[in-house]
C-alpha cells in the first residue's frame, strides 16, 4: 500500500536531478556558456522536461554555484572570475591530493579502462567532438578517484569540477594540447601502475596547473 506515495514522491525528485544533470552537461560541454541567459521555456523544450522541475533543477544548480540568479534577468550561468578560478583550483589541489594518497592499488581492468579514455579522448580530439573529449576527460579523471573510500572528499571535488569545467571547452581545439594531455595522463598512469602514490600526486598537480593555465584565457571573454 505504501508503493503508491512512495513512487508518487521520488518520481519528480528523479526528473529534477535529470534536469539537473542535462543542465550540468550543456555547461561543461559548452552549449550554454558563462554569463549566458537560461531561457527556461527553449531549456524545457531542449531537454524534454515541464518547467516544474526545470525550475527545481535550476535551484539545485544555484544551491552548487554551477548558476546564479540575477535581478531582471532571470537565471545565468555562473561567470568565474579569475580569482574564483584560482581558488576552485587550489581546493582542487588541496582534496585531490589528500585523495589519491588515499587510493587502493588499481588492478589490470582499471589501468586499461584508463588507456582506454585516454585512446577514446584523442579519436574525440581528431573527430572535433569536444563533448566526447570532456567526457573521455572526465572518465579518466573520476576512474582513479573511485579507487579512493573519501566519499565526501569525491563528492565536493565534483561539484568544483563541475564549476569550472566549462571553461575548459573551447581550448582542446588548439593544436598543441592534445599531445601534452596525453602525455601527463600517461605520466598518470605511469604512477598508478607503480602504485607510487607521491608520484601520482605531483601528476597530477603539473596537469591541473596546465589546465589552470590553459583555462584562463577564457575568464576574458565570458
Amino acid at each position: 500500500m505504501t508503493a503508491g506515495p512512495a513512487s508518487s514522491v521520488s518520481e519528480p525528485m528523479q526528473l529534477t536531478l535529470q534536469a539537473a544533470a542535462q543542465i550540468r552537461g550543456l555547461i561543461i560541454e559548452g552549449v550554454l556558456l558563462p554569463g549566458q541567459k537560461i531561457r527556461q521555456v527553449d531549456l524545457a523544450e531542449q531537454i524534454g522536461v515541464s518547467r516544474s522541475p526545470l525550475r527545481e533543477a535550476l535551484r539545485t544548480l544555484e544551491s552548487e554555484g554551477v548558476v546564479t540568479y540575477e535581478t531582471n534577468r532571470g537565471y545565468v550561468v555562473a561567470r568565474l572570475e579569475p580569482s574564483d578560478l584560482a581558488e576552485i583550483y587550489r581546493m582542487r589541489e588541496l582534496l585531490e591530493g589528500e585523495l589519491l594518497r588515499s587510493i587502493v592499488k588499481p588492478d589490470k581492468k582499471t589501468l586499461d579502462a584508463l588507456v582506454r579514455y585516454n585512446d577514446e579522448m584523442i579519436a574525440a580530439v581528431g573527430q572535433g567532438d569536444i563533448a566526447a573529449v570532456l567526457r573521455a576527460n572526465r572518465e579518466f579523471h573520476f576512474t582513479i578517484f573511485e579507487l579512493s573510500p573519501l566519499n565526501q572528499f569525491k563528492r565536493e571535488i565534483q561539484r568544483l569540477w563541475q564549476l569550472s569545467e566549462g571553461y575548459l571547452a573551447w581550448w582542446w581545439r588548439l593544436p598543441h594540447v592534445t599531445t601534452r594531455i596525453s602525455q601527463e595522463h600517461k605520466q598518470i598512469i605511469k604512477a598508478l601502475r607503480k602504485y607510487d602514490r607521491e608520484a601520482l600526486v605531483e601528476s597530477f598537480n603539473a596537469h591541473r596547473v596546465s589546465g589552470h593555465e590553459s583555462a584562463l584565457p577564457l575568464l576574458g571573454r565570458s
